[in-house]
This record gives structure tokens, sequence and C-alpha cells, in this order.
């Protein structure tokens, strides 16, 4: 078997990636020793487009250029398969002073190089040193059966049919090549953030597989004017919906008046009141929402 073939094979059969957990020490930090000093963690390894990397003796470092520029630049520090050997290594990718960081390189031919990435560094103009906040990690990681693991600013590159699953929001996410979609999470019971004037006998929103569901019996202190709307609470954190969602709820006053619920894609819940109808203190408003989520 030659080298391509085995990149060809085991590239396509096995994920890239460091071995580990998002939790897990990184890979690359500084403490600011040295000059413009990187350093790279023992015990730490990856596969690299079927390729195996370990630094299993001590750590290293990796020294910055200078800038001198009068902007501050953004470097990136990646792991580098290079077609000319197959070796992998750890690299750095100065970026342009103003600008963002730099792209990897992902040449998918016989040459060239193929890059994951490990952090982002900050250099400041005539940095001489670097600080630990200076590092940002954009590696993800393989999990004990190969599983992408990650967090959201540690995502791979889009790729159809690529799932992966996100430690942070406890996730699994499906790409079709330019967007992710999850496909299996579970937020539990969670509620509404209740805007001031609200009690609650009941405040619920789940989270299942994209969908939510709220269920509500709210009661405000004041009174509703008609054809308002007032502000119910707010939906936790990656619960919103795509577009503005409305509903139905009663609120018990005489035979139980219908009412709007509505939530918006800010994630706000609100009762809007018809036109010659406004609600009195004190009465429950009943009602549930389900919508797709926006992530």
């Amino acid at each position: 078997m030659t080298q391509r073939q085995h990149e060809l094979i085991l590239g396509r059969g096995m994920a890239t990636g460091v071995h580990g957990h998002p939790d897990d020490s990184s890979v690359v930090y500084a403490n600011g020793a040295g000059t413009r000093q990187v350093n790279v963690r023992a015990s730490k390894s990856a596969l690299v487009e079927g390729y195996f990397w370990q630094n299993d003796a001590v750590e290293f470092s990796k020294t910055l250029a200078a800038n001198t520029s009068g902007s501050t630049r953004i470097d990136l520090v990646v792991l580098r398969l290079s077609r000319s050997d197959y070796s992998v290594s750890v690299q750095v990718v100065q970026g342009t002073p103003g600008a963002g960081a730099p792209a990897t390189t992902n040449a998918t031919g016989t040459s060239g190089w193929w890059e994951l990435p490990l952090a982002e560094v900050t250099v400041a103009n005539n940095a001489t040193t670097l600080a630990s906040t200076d590092v940002v990690r954009r590696c993800w990681y393989l999990g004990e059966d190969g599983m992408i693991l990650c967090k959201a600013a540690t995502m791979p590159p889009p790729s159809p049919g690529r799932v992966v699953y996100r430690t942070d929001t406890d996730q699994y996410l499906l790409s079709n090549g330019t967007t992710w979609s999850p496909t299996a999470e579970d937020s539990g019971l969670l509620s509404l953030a209740l805007s001031s004037g609200w009690t609650a006998a009941l405040n619920r929103v789940q989270k299942r597989n994209g969908t939510v569901v709220v269920a509500v019996n709210v009661t405000r202190s004041t009174t509703i004017a008609a054809g308002t709307s007032v502000k119910v609470g707010q939906l936790p954190a990656g619960c919103y919906p795509t577009f503005d969602v409305p509903g139905q709820a009663s609120y018990g006053a005489g035979n139980g008046e219908a009412v709007r619920l509505k939530v918006t894609t800010a994630g706000g819940v609100y009762v809007e009141t018809p036109l010659g109808l406004g609600i009195n203190a004190g009465r429950a408003l009943d009602g549930s929402l389900t919508f797709h989520a926006a992530s």
C-alpha cells in the first residue's frame, strides 16, 4: 500500500481530530514565557487524514514572528500533514496584520498540505510575550469511538453527512455540506424567565430534536389594556424560533376570552389582546406553543 492509498482509505474511514474531549487541557497554550512563545503540551495525540501525530515526550515551544506592522495580527497554529513525506507536524501559519486568522490549507490531491487548526494566537503590535488569553482553542476532538466532539468555537467545517456531538449544548448535529441541523437532543424541563409582574402556576419549556414546546399558566398583577402586547417572559438560549410564531391562549375572564400568545425570533413570549378586550389584573393566562428551533 502506498502512502497516498493509506490516506485515501484511513482518511475517509476515520475522522480527523485531536484525541480526547473539548474540556481537556488545550494542545497549545501560552504563559508569558519566552519571546512570543506558545507551548505544545506533552501526552497529546491526533489523527490528520488517517496519519497519526503524538507528542508523548516533553512539551515543546514554537516562536511566532515579530509584529511591527502597527496592527494586531492573528496567527494560526496547525497540525500539518505534508504529502511530500506524509509527516505530521505542528506549524504556525502567519496571519495578515489587521485581518482575521488565516484559513487552513486543505488540499485534496496527491501533493500539498492538509491542516487541522489547533489554536488562534493574537500577536499585538510590538508584542514580546504572549499571555494565556492570547491563545484561543480551535481544534475539535475525537472521542473513544472516533466520534467528533466539539463546542461552538471548535466546530469542524460542514461536509455532507458529517455528524458531530456538541458537548456545550448536548446536541448531535448533521451537516448537509453547508449548514448544521440538530438530529438528537433533549434539553430536559426548562422554564421562561418571567417578566416583572408575572407569576406562574405552570411554566415549562422543553426542546427535543429541534422542536420546542412551551406550556404556561401565568397571572399578571396589573391590568393589560385592550389592543396591546405585553411580554410574558424570555425563552432559554437555543430555544428561539426561526420566525415569529403565533398561537392562542385563553384568559380567565368571564367564559375565558381568547387572546394571542406569540413567540418572536428574539426569544420573547408575548400576550396580545384584541381591540376592545382588556384583561383585568389577577386573571390567569393558559396557553401553549410548539415550533421548530432556529438552532
